[in-house]
């Protein structure tokens, strides 16, 4: 017959008290009841007892004088019934023999594709009082009371429990000394990433977009812009590691002229203070800010740029701050430029500018605009974009790499000569653990779709690899880059899909050649365009990941942690 096992719950509370009690004597002679195949011959003084209960019940359900076992196979569930005495002398008052009990064990899902809940569910054929669960030998639950379903397997990784087979066994106790087992075999194949830890924070509040995310102790510090009345704001906001959830209220931080991945607001850390930067209205014009960020007070001093400013990345070295983006020249035209402040006053400490030269363009009409910044050991790399002549003297965006020392002497310049495809840009760089850094961006044939491109750098900043993601149908950039414990290399940024707007496209690649390790595309449950524009990979590899979303007719920010 087959009916819902549970157990009573006066049967539980006198479990818990009778181990809180620590009343060993008696808990043998229950144990009696429950695993009557234990050596009758044992000492019940307590001490010289099974000194645990796992052991207990490890003994008692492989003890080779129990019963006898006939073994059937139906499907992947075993079922073993057994049959005979199965008690101990004195645990069956008639004397009788005690009826069997047919176990089969039920593994949902199986197999296990994805990080989750595995519910483990087991049939008797009678009322049984507890159950014995063990994991290819190893006991997950004893004593566990009859229930639907009897054990949750949490898998959150291919570290807990362990890609590969399972077999996961269970051992029946009924209350008259009948016993018996069944076993399951069930495969956990989880991929090595692209899996949420924590369910995705999305703010469909005033919070429109996350731009940058930096990491910090536990979790990560955020920036990114809303909407108001009056028009775009800067904000900043501090984001839990372990539940996803915000610590604290957002900061307000002022309005701002420009967002999205690739400019900004852009966010820094030094120490315990954080930083953020942004570009910000000023009349006809633009001009950079930077605000001292303190979470639970507030909003500290904001230092303005130079009019004409703009501001995409921001970078800590020492107890400078250093802004990467550029200086407009004319309509639609800028100079790169990379500004040195001190973090304690604003106070402006150096600058730096480059642009094509004067004989290539004599009225200074082409633009140059830094995107990302980064520390690599003691120098502060820059990367961008500006234009030259390309074939048939047509004028075409390609990557530039500047090398600085911590004070912003300049330390040497790299030009990509376009080998793979005609133009390019440098969205974001990061450093390298074992010395030289990478940067990512875009690359593609004039009049062609873009396509990211990720190029590795040595120490002393000469190109040593590169690759590009084959999206020939596909329009994507990269906006952001790091590498994780492993020495993969994790982008963000945005990718076409057929019949949708630009979605959010995480990807880990292990180096220049090889499929990519593992892929995440976000899609936005509105039309409209999704992007993840900001990362930070921390110690263990887990990658943390903010962009923003359509939802509806406006866009909502994200926020993501993936498994490494």
């Amino acid at each position: 017959m087959s009916q819902t096992l549970r157990m009573p719950c006066a049967l539980v509370l006198a479990s818990l008290i009778l181990l809180s009690s620590g009343c060993l004597r008696d808990l043998w002679l229950e144990g009696q009841k429950y695993y009557p195949d234990t050596d009758s011959t044992t000492s019940t003084t307590g001490s010289s007892s099974c000194a645990e209960l796992d052991a207990c019940a490890t003994e008692a359900s492989s003890a080779p004088n129990s019963t006898e076992a006939n073994q059937t196979a139906t499907g992947d569930v075993t079922t073993i019934t057994t049959t005979g005495n199965g008690a101990s002398e004195g645990s069956v008052s008639s004397g009788e023999d005690v009826l069997p009990v047919e176990v089969e064990v039920f593994v949902s899902p199986s197999p296990m594709l994805a990080a989750g809940e595995v519910l483990v569910s087991v049939w008797t054929s009678r009322p049984v009082a507890s159950i014995d669960l063990f994991d290819n030998g190893a006991p997950l639950v004893v004593g566990a009371v009859p229930d639907e379903p009897v054990h949750v397997l949490e898998v959150t990784s291919d570290d807990l429990p362990g890609d590969g087979p399972h077999t996961i066994r269970a051992v029946a106790h009924a209350v008259d000394g009948g016993s018996g087992e069944g076993e399951k075999d069930f495969m956990i194949d989880v991929q090595p990433a692209g899996t949420d830890v924590w369910p995705p924070y999305v703010k469909a509040g005033p919070i429109n977009g996350f731009t940058s995310a930096v990491l910090r102790k536990n979790g990560i510090d955020t920036a990114g812009f809303f909407e108001t009345n009056q028009g775009l704001e800067a904000v900043a906001l501090r984001i839990d590691g372990e539940k996803g959830q915000p610590e604290g209220e957002p900061i307000l931080l002022g309005p701002v002229a420009v967002t999205g991945g690739g400019r900004g607001p852009a966010i820094a850390t030094a120490d315990d203070a954080t930083f953020v930067a942004w570009t910000q209205p000023s009349g006809p014009n633009t001009q950079w800010a930077v605000s001292r960020v303190t979470f639970g007070q507030g909003k500290g001093p904001t230092w303005p740029g130079p009019p004409k400013s703009t501001v995409h990345a921001i970078a800590a070295a020492g107890d400078k701050l250093v802004l990467a983006g550029a200086l407009a020249t004319g309509p639609g035209t800028h100079d790169l430029m990379v500004w040195w402040i001190s973090s304690e006053t604003g106070e402006l400490v150096a600058s730096r500018s480059f642009a094509a030269t004067a004989a290539e363009d004599p009225q200074n009409m082409r633009d140059e605009v830094a995107r990302g910044v980064a520390i690599v050991g003691d120098e502060v790399v820059v990367v961008g974009e500006h234009q030259i002549k390309g074939l048939d003297n047509i004028l075409v965006r390609r990557t530039v790499v500047l090398r600085h020392s911590l004070d912003g002497a300049p330390l040497g310049e790299w030009t990509s000569p376009g080998e793979q495809l005609d133009e390019d840009s440098g969205m974001a760089v990061a450093p390298l653990r074992a010395g030289g850094f990478v940067v990512v961006g875009w690359a593609r044939d004039t009049g062609s779709i873009r396509q990211v491109m990720t190029r590795w750098f040595s120490a002393e900043g000469e190109l040593v690899a590169m690759r590009i993601e084959p999206t020939p149908s596909n329009d994507a950039l990269g906006f952001a880059v790091g590498e994780d414990r492993e020495g993969k290399i994790i982008i963000a940024g945005t990718r076409e899909q057929p019949l949708t707007d630009t979605n959010a496209w995480i990807l880990a690649v292990p180096g220049p050649v090889g499929a990519s390790s593992w892929e995440v595309i976000r899609n936005g449950p509105g039309q409209g365009p999704d992007e993840a524009a900001g990362l930070a990979v921390d110690a263990w590899g887990y990658t943390y990941v903010v962009g923003s979303e359509f939802d509806a007719l406006q866009p909502r920010a994200f926020a993501l942690r993936l498994y490494p």
